[in-house]
């Protein structure tokens, strides 16, 4: 008598990726069905035990999930499934050890793109100038990782390739082998104060929002350049925008805002020293995340515990 099968919903923009990366993992016992929409979804909601999907996609679907046993996210953030009074009766695993790689090369791309006056030396190019310019190596410099999850571990260790002092701070208690020296809970305002650099990579939890505030961003030298690769509510933007025009603040390097896309009316579309991205520091490519979706379903078929797993009232 065969077994039944585990039924696996897909639902993300990119979910027939997904599924052709699936179909070279030898999964037996799935049926697996794909919705590039909720739309789309609708039929086969109601019978997922399992759903491969986008976080905010899912949570507006939970209330027809009836045989939901376990969300695998196809992101970092999973915020929307944790939002009070929203069903938690079911297993939720994240994605880690992904995106640190992905995350560390935006962050220094535009850490050595500033050091390096990239834009004066395109500038230059364009108007034919030969001029040399000024700059400073990294060696030496202090670069303070808020959130010293996977991703601020791996940022760590590619500050220290490079000879910076690193430091890092958590809201809870912890050592970590990737930074000279862990702060952490009250100490946030003596993390800040000797730092060149603040990459900001944190999850976004009640604990989190604007963490980063005025009297936060007063304690950095104004020298300092905050980059944010985290969540947009972990940096308060009004706070930042007064630092940034009143010369407090050296630059600003963001790929994370409370609103997105960030509305054209933002002055940080206009300030000189903000660089804007449109949160694509790191990218959830399908390769990558289905292939942690099949080691996990691999340990869920056997019983084993899964990677990843999320504690709901943490957010991470």
């Amino acid at each position: 008598m065969s077994e039944t099968p585990h039924r696996l919903l897909i639902l993300s923009h990119d979910a027939d990726d997904y599924a052709r990366h699936l179909q070279h993992s030898d999964l037996t016992g799935l049926d697996v069905q794909v919705a590039t929409g909720a739309d789309a979804a609708e039929p086969w909601i109601s019978e997922a035990e399992i759903v491969l999907g986008n976080p905010s996609w899912v949570a507006s679907m939970l209330p027809r999930a009836r045989s939901l046993a376990w969300v695998q996210s196809t992101f970092a953030g999973v915020a929307p499934l944790c939002r009070s009074g929203l069903r938690r009766d079911y297993l939720l695993t994240g994605v880690r050890d992904i995106f640190g790689p992905l995350m560390s090369e935006y962050v220094f791309l535009h850490v050595l793109a500033q050091e390096r006056q990239l834009a004066a030396t395109w500038h230059a190019q364009t108007q034919a100038r030969w001029q040399s310019m000024t700059y400073r190596g990294l060696s030496g410099l202090t670069l303070g990782v808020c959130g010293l999850g996977s991703i601020g571990r791996h940022i760590a260790a590619t500050a220290r390739h490079f000879g910076m002092r690193v430091l890092g701070y958590r809201q809870h208690s912890g050592d970590s082998d990737v930074v000279d020296r862990v702060y952490q809970g009250g100490q946030l305002h003596e993390f800040l104060e000797t730092l060149d650099y603040l990459v900001v990579v944190l999850p976004q939890t009640p604990q989190t929002h604007h963490l980063i505030d005025a009297a936060a961003l007063a304690k950095l030298p104004p020298e300092a350049t905050l980059v944010n690769v985290g969540r947009g509510d972990a940096v308060d933007e009004a706070a930042l925008i007064a630092a940034l025009a009143s010369g407090k603040l050296r630059h600003a390097i963001l790929d994370v805002f409370e609103q997105e896309p960030l509305p054209a009316d933002s002055a940080l579309w206009r300030l000189p020293n903000v660089t804007v991205t449109a949160h694509d520091s790191a990218r959830s490519f399908p390769a990558d995340i289905a292939a942690l979706f099949a080691d996990n379903y691999r340990r869920y078929r056997r019983a084993k515990p899964l990677r990843h797993v999320i504690d709901f009232d943490r957010g991470y």
